[in-house]
């Protein structure tokens, strides 16, 4: 069986990388993390930056999706190549009790990454 090509993921990836890696880690983490909650929110508007702060709230900008925010968070997961936790950290149906709001994604993935 073919391998499924995530053309989409890849042109979000090289973007990122090519916009924001020569700005430190601090600053990839955020955008790459604005970047990709951008891209599975349905947004309302075209530039994410003015949008999300990291004191926004995952559940409200996810209306409670918790589907969409699993997809979020693969999506983060595999850009920076970290592993994911294991289920007993990240209890099903407690993802935004995890992850309040944007800015606390930003620290796990910002922690995570510096552990590589």
């Amino acid at each position: 069986m073919a391998k499924v090509f995530d053309f989409e993921y890849y042109r979000m990836k090289k973007l990122v990388e090519k916009r924001f890696r020569s700005r430190g880690l601090v600053f990839e983490v955020y955008m790459s993390t604005v970047e990709f909650v951008h891209y599975y929110i349905e947004p309302s508007y075209d530039n994410p930056v003015e949008h999300l702060t990291t004191d926004v709230s995952l559940k409200h900008l996810y209306d409670g999706n918790r589907d969409r925010f699993i997809a979020t968070f693969s999506a983060l997961v595999k850009y920076w190549e970290i592993e994911p936790m294991p289920h007993k950290e990240l209890p099903i149906d407690r993802e935004f009790e995890m992850f309040p709001t944007l800015g606390d994604l930003c620290k796990y993935i910002e922690k995570r990454v510096k552990y590589l």
